[in-house]
């Protein structure tokens, strides 16, 4: 090869050496992530709901757990109060009470002393720890005294529990001799603390309320056809009979007769039966009627509505209900 051709290769080969291989563009065509991040977003939105929405329940449940359990403490704490309440350890406290209170004496010295008793039962304050409290030194110089008392109802509030006595006393000048007779309730306030009892504030008369009504009151009626048949005048044997030996014989020979037995064991004679009122069902009888007792001593009589439920055993009646009508 010749120089010339060797100059002109190699200058063929600079030019092709100069010249560089295109490079390939790069796609502008980007994924669609578009799907991917709207589940992202809506995963994200339904498990805050979710989270939300428990917390809500557990909120509620909680709630309602702590009420239970504040509803259960306070019927226990209703429970423990109405425990350290002895009513009738209440009634021999107010029982002396109303002795001192409604005793109301003639002598100066006699009014001292009771002052002086009374004391012991009020709550120890200001007002009740003073020899001068009006209650203490009721003006006037009449007498009163108590004739009877008997307790007629109680309330509880928030602060402390109202007795209140039927009390009957009289009032006189100055001797029993004029008294005038007086019925009235006499309410007392107590407290109490570590079983033992006090009175907060000075006890007060009202009217005895009226406590009969005139009230509606329809008797349970039979749908049973009444019953004529051939053992009706055995019945009738029978419940004289049985009333017989109700009003005479001890408890434990009426039970010969009777499922629950019972008996006047003699604190009344028997008069006699009338209204009977016979039905049949598929147990056996029910019976209807009017017993008549008598007292002995005094003859007076005094007449009960009865019902019975009887059956029959062989020859021989059994009473297996007996209730006062």
């Amino acid at each position: 090869m010749g120089l010339k051709q060797k100059f002109s290769k190699s200058k063929v080969a600079d030019k092709v050496k100069q010249v560089k291989k295109p490079e390939k563009d790069k796609s502008s065509i980007r994924k669609d992530n578009s799907k991917r991040t709207a589940f992202f977003v809506w995963s994200l939105i339904l498990g805050m709901l979710f989270i939300a929405t428990l917390s809500i329940l557990l909120s509620v449940n909680t709630r309602s757990t702590l009420n239970d359990t504040n509803r259960s403490l306070l019927a226990m704490e209703g429970e423990e109060e109405q425990e350290e309440i002895s009513q009738e350890t209440a009634n021999e406290f107010l029982s002396n009470f109303i002795r001192e209170y409604i005793n109301v004496p003639l002598e100066s010295e006699d009014r001292e002393e009771r002052a002086n008793n009374l004391q012991e039962y009020m709550v120890y304050n200001e007002r009740f720890n003073n020899d001068n409290n009006a209650m203490y030194s009721p003006e006037g110089e009449g007498t009163r005294n108590l004739q009877s008392f008997n307790l007629f109802n109680v309330e509880e509030n928030e602060l402390n529990t109202i007795y209140q006595y039927k009390v009957t006393f009289t009032n006189a000048p100055d001797s029993d001799d004029e008294s005038e007779e007086q019925t009235l309730l006499l309410n007392i306030p107590v407290v109490v603390e570590g079983g033992l009892f006090s009175i907060p504030t000075t006890p007060y008369f009202t009217d005895v309320p009226y406590l009969a009504g005139n009230i509606e009151y329809e008797e349970e009626s039979i749908d049973l056809e009444e019953y004529n048949g051939n053992e009706k005048e055995d019945l009738i044997v029978f419940l004289n009979t049985f009333f017989e030996r109700y009003t005479t014989e001890p408890i434990e020979e009426m039970s010969y007769l009777m499922e629950e037995p019972e008996s006047l064991n003699g604190s009344f004679l028997f008069e006699g039966i009338q209204d009977v009122n016979i039905y049949q069902d598929s147990k056996g009888y029910k019976v209807l009627l009017q017993v008549i007792f008598k007292d002995e001593t005094s003859g007076i009589t005094q007449t009960n509505a009865v019902e019975m439920d009887i059956t029959k055993n062989g020859s021989n009646f059994y009473v297996e209900k007996f209730n006062y009508k």
